[in-house]
């Protein structure tokens, strides 16, 4: 879902900047099916996004991931849009050739987007020798409206159970929440999320509903409602679903998730006892104790904080930093 928006508003932008722009998005098909590794995962992303833009007339092209920009002919000019890059997120033999095809592809941009100043830095020395221009464009962070939903205590993402930390945060719920407590966690059904967990010896806890994919609108509207957000992440490419979370106000409980991750040092700076000390279930189920228990008057004080730390990734903010160097750099070059 974040990706999507940030396609969406990023294209809202470059309209509003006076330039006219087109999505093309990616076709799986059956392809979808030889999702089985994640070097598999990649070719099959990379093929269809080629597919996808084979045909394109633009004067300039931006590739809304580096999976996207793998294995497309050489456009002038071109942008690459990342939240982190294959020789962070791709370890060990399954992201091998990913890493090497990397280099090329940061290498011979004209402009590289990504979301974060980690990002940018790790971008830049995996492009070495070559030095693309950069300018740092994150995610816009939107939220929902509150009113008229059954809102639960907390709310969690585990669309990838092993990525998010699922087995910890369910023994960490099951630890720490009081009885009566209700947790709704997105995109993973029951079904699901139960293999998953017995996969690993871990009881399904009380409380939680396993509520599979949610229309945009439903999810920031329950998270907005929620006491806190929990996360689990064993790794974070920057942080979209726990960002949400903060621009909603909802206090953010979170183990130290490694990665280009944004959204833990304000998460830390906001209030540090809901930063787990490790990323285990007994320090996760202590941060959770600390944010159910905060009262109303400090909810309100920690979204009035968050709210002026995340203004810098606002949509208005956004809107101004693709008018005024985005769209330049790209049309400026034609």
């Amino acid at each position: 879902m974040g990706w999507r928006r940030g396609d969406e508003a990023l294209a809202e932008h470059i309209e509003a900047a006076g330039a006219s722009c087109e999505l093309r998005p990616m076709r799986l098909g059956v392809a979808r099916q030889l999702q089985r590794s994640m070097a598999l995962t990649d070719i099959v992303q990379a093929l269809a996004s080629r597919r996808a833009a084979h045909d394109v007339d633009a004067r300039a092209v931006i590739y809304s991931s580096i999976t996207a920009a793998l294995l497309q002919p050489l456009r002038r000019p071109h942008a690459v849009r990342f939240d982190t890059i294959a020789a962070l997120s791709r370890p060990g033999i399954g992201g091998a050739w990913q890493r090497r095809r990397e280099r090329a592809v940061l290498g011979r941009a004209d402009l590289l987007l990504p979301w974060s100043e980690a990002a940018a830095d790790a971008a830049l020395e995996s492009a070495r020798p070559a030095r693309p221009d950069v300018i740092v464009l994150p995610c816009v962070v939107s939220v929902g409206d509150a009113e008229n939903i059954d809102a639960p205590d907390a709310t969690a993402y585990a669309a990838n159970p092993e990525k998010r930390g699922l087995d910890v945060l369910c023994a960490a719920w099951s630890a720490a929440a009081p009885d009566g407590s209700r947790l709704v966690v997105g995109g993973i059904d029951r079904e699901e999320a139960l293999r998953w967990l017995a996969g690993r010896s871990v009881a399904a806890p009380r409380g939680v509903e396993f509520a599979g994919p949610v229309p945009r609108e439903r999810w920031t509207s329950l998270v907005a409602g929620s006491r806190v957000y929990v996360s689990a992440a064993r790794y974070e490419d920057w942080g979209v679903a726990q960002m949400e979370a903060l621009a909603a106000g909802t206090p953010l409980v979170t183990v130290p998730t490694p990665g280009p991750n944004v959204a833990l040092p304000i998460a830390s700076q906001l209030a540090p006892q809901l930063v787990a000390t490790d990323n285990g279930v007994a320090a996760l189920a202590e941060a959770l104790r600390a944010g159910l228990s905060l009262d109303k008057d400090t909810r309100s004080e920690y979204a009035a904080r968050a709210s002026r730390l995340l203004e810098p990734y606002s949509d208005a903010a956004l809107r101004g930093v693709v008018a005024d160097s985005v769209v330049p750099a790209l049309l400026g070059r034609t």
